[in-house]
């Protein structure tokens, strides 16, 4: 079985040889690891290192800061321990936020990284993240989610192999996040009718169409 490590509040890997590649899967908000890793396993081979950071549930509804701070403790010192192994990483909704983010602020990191992975992640910013905000002011992690990140992850899909999953349950939308909001130009695109915004972080269909991408991670021209 690959190691899996909820990393909270401390970072101990444990592998008698260097991994195969290093899977980071963040959760989103109003959540913890439990979700997501087990989607991780299923993506994972037997020398996977899989990092799973918990951020714990009631902190994803404050500040994104402390919580990209959090992930790049993690990710640094994992990254320190195994400079050569490749990384592959996945984020849904939040979570990949906080990796657009942390890539944009370390692009040392990405001649290692072999593919980047939004689920459900709202890159253009959320509109239904403005029921959650008075006169513009952000309330909680609200504000963080108007944020348009489009411009950093077009960046980071020039050089990484990027692949956006989206759902829609009618009407273009997994019921708290758009189709259009998760797009990311020069990213390959991938939805999935029926499913919802929280059925996405760990549905089979979702492993299936990450498997799908590994097997040939491309970077769209233009």
């Amino acid at each position: 079985m690959p190691r899996v490590s909820t990393l909270l509040p401390h970072l101990t890997i444990t592998m008698q040889n260097t991994p195969d590649f290093i899977l980071f899967a963040q959760h989103g908000w109003a959540d913890t690891e439990a979700a997501i890793a087990v989607m991780a396993q299923t993506l994972a081979t037997p020398q996977t290192l899989v990092i799973t950071p918990n951020l714990g549930w009631w902190k994803t509804w404050w500040r994104i800061k402390p919580l990209i701070k959090q992930v790049d403790g993690i990710a640094t010192e994992t990254i320190a321990k195994y400079p050569q192994t490749p990384i592959r990483i996945i984020g849904y909704s939040l979570g990949g936020l906080i990796w657009v983010e942390l890539l944009n602020q370390h692009p040392e990191w990405w001649s290692q990284v072999e593919s980047f992975v939004l689920v459900a992640s709202p890159i253009g910013g959320v509109d239904l993240a403005r029921n959650f905000t008075f006169l513009g002011m952000g309330v909680g992690i609200a504000g963080a989610m108007l944020d348009n990140r489009r411009q950093m992850a077009e960046s980071i899909a020039k050089v990484i192999p990027t692949l956006v999953i989206a759902g829609d349950i009618g009407g273009g939308t997994d019921g708290a996040v758009t189709l259009e909001e998760t797009k990311v130009p020069g990213a390959n695109f991938f939805y999935l009718p029926t499913l919802s915004h929280p059925t996405l972080k760990n549905h089979p269909a979702v492993a299936e169409v990450i498997r799908d991408f590994w097997q040939n991670p491309v970077i769209i021209d233009g």
